[in-house]
């Protein structure tokens, strides 16, 4: 299931949304529902906080007809050392299968391909990751992405600027 955390109350449903995905009880993986909270912390109007803890096709009706989503998460890349931030572009995310942890066969990915089929899908999207140290059983997050956790919640923000979102 999803949770919203802000929800601006001036609108019935905000345009832009901060998904943060990812499963806290693997250490690392969990980064982006952290991350996500922490930018919840400080809402900004006209855009909804939700932490995706179901994958998949559930998480359908949260991305459709939004004009904007930002997906945080953790991510995989071989150029980058645990705790690197990375960002991703429309196309980018579209295409990151193998480099998104939670957009694989049962994440977010079939969302967003659901979305796009059924015409709903968001005019911008991007994803917002960190590259994880451990990715094990266990609660909290590493070292290496702990010291970095709010380098990523600052360029999750700056997107939101980059998609000319007022308060962000």
């Amino acid at each position: 299931m999803s949770r919203a955390i802000h929800d601006d109350p001036g609108t019935s449903r905000p345009n832009v949304l901060v998904l943060g995905v990812g499963n806290e009880s693997l250490t690392d993986e969990g980064l982006g529902a952290v991350a996500a909270r922490r930018i919840a912390r400080r809402p900004v109007p006209g855009v909804e906080v939700v932490i995706g803890k179901a994958p998949g096709l559930s998480l359908t009706e949260v991305i459709e007809d939004r004009d904007c989503v930002l997906l945080v998460d953790a991510v995989q890349s071989a150029d980058s050392s645990p705790g690197d931030v990375v960002v991703l572009r429309d196309e980018q995310v579209r295409g990151a299968r193998d480099r998104l942890l939670s957009i694989g066969p049962a994440g977010i990915g079939e969302a967003l391909a659901a979305a796009e089929q059924a015409g709903r899908a968001p005019r911008h999207l991007a994803a917002v990751g960190m590259v994880p140290s451990r990715l094990d059983g266990g609660y909290g997050l590493s070292e290496a992405v702990w010291v970095r956790l709010g380098d990523l919640v600052g360029t999750a923000r700056a997107m939101l600027r980059e998609w000319e979102v007022p308060g962000a």
